[in-house]
């Protein structure tokens, strides 16, 4: 067998064995995750879920007061023009965040390249969620009748292709730097 044929096969079979890795690994992380919420639910009764909930709630109402909005908020229920919105566990982005840890930490980089991806990616998706509250909120209490469509579908879609937009991104950074250190 030729020599460039057989690096050819050890390069598909290596990368074969990395997809399978980062699979599993990706997977494992976002079953821990996922088990994490569930005894936060199951056993401290919501507890950290409620936290976040509140923190969520309150960073949407002081931006929404920011923007100018009348707005008004006991725990997580934020009122605004007559209408009141309860931001619960799964407005908080929590889940998206989750994804992208799994996914960061799952990738084949080094430590360093793996906590800037964490550092650099985490607050985006933060702030992408704020604006969805903000936005879902304003367009909830003008126009009720499109705040579904706008939740249930427009909102995921965005949010998750920002979220897997930066891990590619990040990732394509990371396996550049990794040849270029090999």
């Amino acid at each position: 067998m030729p020599a460039n044929r057989l690096t050819a096969t050890h390069r598909n079979q290596t990368a074969r064995a990395l997809l399978v890795r980062f699979a599993l690994t990706f997977l494992g992380l976002v079953l821990l995750f996922s088990t994490l919420v569930q005894v936060d639910l199951l056993v401290f009764d919501g507890a950290v879920g409620g936290v976040v909930s509140n923190l969520s709630a309150r960073l949407a109402a002081a931006s929404l007061a920011l923007l100018g909005a009348d707005v008004a908020r006991v725990d997580n229920t934020i009122s605004y023009r007559s209408a009141a919105f309860q931001i619960v566990s799964d407005c908080t982005g929590v889940e998206v965040i989750g994804l992208f840890v799994a996914a960061v930490l799952a990738f084949p980089s080094g430590p360093r390249r793996k906590v800037s991806g964490l550092i650099l990616g985490i607050p985006v998706l933060l702030v992408v969620n704020l604006v969805r509250m903000v936005t879902l909120i304003d367009i909830g209490a003008r126009y009720p009748e499109t705040l579904e469509y706008g939740h249930l579908y427009l909102w995921p879609v965005i949010i998750l292709a920002v979220a897997l937009a930066m891990w590619l991104s990040w990732a394509r950074s990371a396996d550049r730097d990794r040849h270029l250190l090999a």
